[in-house]
């Protein structure tokens, strides 16, 4: 029997009819926590617009093991303190796993409510780490497996002098350590930081840290941040006149957003992803029909592709799969064991392996880089061209 499962509108997920008769119609409930308001509403709105499609087509297949499933979307405002209240009561219902958060804040949060004994947790932020054998899942690829992808690309660009702005919190130390751990690798010895700078998430304005940069002469900007910090760098970038090359987290990978800084968007502008955002250019096989299936069920729906409709669709159908294994009336512990031994589930993003028990299930196979074609106004995978 063949490992590799192709995932697409016919997907074995969808054909299961083994369940009893008698709860054949009644719906499997899925508990998904997202950030439909406050700062992060950009990318949960998205979110649950792609899962809304998901959870159609699922049901238009004939559901899970005959059961239809219904996704019970609640919306934790963006805010760490509430996620943890959701959690906490979706925990004390004993539900087998819960789908969510999208902020790498909040996942941070509820971690320490479900990763020693459960439920299953599928947190939708790339920077986080869940710790090995531990109850929270991702399904993309790390901030550590992206890395070396857009470094490879610079170094194929002769952009090899690097100036690298990051955000004060957390999340941008994390990924300025991140940086300089992935430089260190002797792939990348001529790759070297010219200008470290940093800002606030809440600054109205980085001019100063812009006129060092621009006086340090970098071949490329290294930032990162998301959201409307993002918006106040790229409108840095343009008043300091800095005529470079512009790197971002693929968290500001939306169409609304470039729209909206149109303006002022720099002549390149590249963010960071996973193959499946856009249709790969060097997809095959199983991971072209799961991209064709969907990407036509988006288009269906009149939804364009972009992070944050990409990054919930692998992991629900990774979720799906296990319930088709494990059964619907698997509990918490049956649905963990399903997840931790899948191997050789193919999606949008690639072919996953969670036997490993690293909870990410993909690697550095499944990174790419992308540009924003402004006169388009479209994304194109650049790096890997093709594979």
């Amino acid at each position: 029997m063949k490992n590799v499962i192709v995932l697409g509108l016919a997907f074995a997920v969808f054909a299961g009819s083994a369940s009893v008769p008698a709860r054949a119609a009644d719906p499997y409930t899925i508990s998904i926590v997202l950030s439909l308001t406050g700062g992060a509403a950009f990318l949960g709105t998205k979110e649950a617009a792609s899962l809304r499609v998901l959870e159609t087509v699922v049901n238009g297949q004939g559901g899970v093991r005959g059961r239809p499933v219904k996704f019970d979307i609640a919306d934790d405002e963006s805010n760490p303190q509430v996620a943890v209240q959701l959690f906490s009561q979706l925990i004390a219902k004993n539900v087998p796993f819960i789908y969510g958060p999208t902020l790498t804040a909040v996942c941070q949060a509820v971690a320490p409510l479900v990763d020693k004994a459960g439920p299953v947790t599928f947190c939708l932020s790339p920077t986080i780490f869940p710790r090995p054998n531990g109850y929270m899942f991702m399904g993309v690829p790390s901030i550590d497996d992206v890395q070396p992808v857009v470094f490879r690309y610079l170094v194929t660009r002769k952009l090899l002098k690097v100036a690298l702005i990051t955000s004060t919190d957390a999340s941008g130390a994390d990924f300025e350590k991140r940086v300089d751990g992935t430089l260190a690798a002797p792939e990348f010895k001529d790759l070297k930081v010219i200008a470290r700078e940093h800002f606030a998430p809440g600054d109205l304005t980085v001019a100063a840290q812009m006129a060092r940069i621009k006086a340090a002469a970098p071949d490329v900007l290294l930032t990162f941040t998301v959201g409307t910090p993002f918006g106040t760098l790229l409108k840095g970038v343009h008043d300091a006149g800095l005529d470079v090359p512009v790197y971002g987290s693929g968290g500001n990978f939306t169409y609304a957003q470039m729209q909206q800084y149109a303006s002022f968007l720099p002549k390149e502008l590249f963010l960071n992803g996973s193959r499946g955002i856009t249709p790969d250019p060097g997809a095959t096989g199983a991971i072209k029909r799961a991209q064709d299936a969907y990407f036509a069920a988006l288009g269906k729906a009149g939804l364009r592709s972009e992070f944050a409709t990409s990054i919930p669709w692998d992991p629900m159908m990774i979720m799906l799969e296990v319930l088709r294994r494990a059964g619907t009336d698997a509990d918490g512990q049956k649905i963990y064991a399903t997840l931790q031994s899948l191997k050789g589930w193919t999606g949008i993003e690639g072919t996953y392996d969670f036997s490993a028990h690293d909870q990410r299930g993909l690697g550095q196979a499944a990174a790419a880089l992308f540009r924003y074609d402004q006169t388009r106004n479209e994304f194109v995978q650049v790096f890997p061209a093709g594979r």
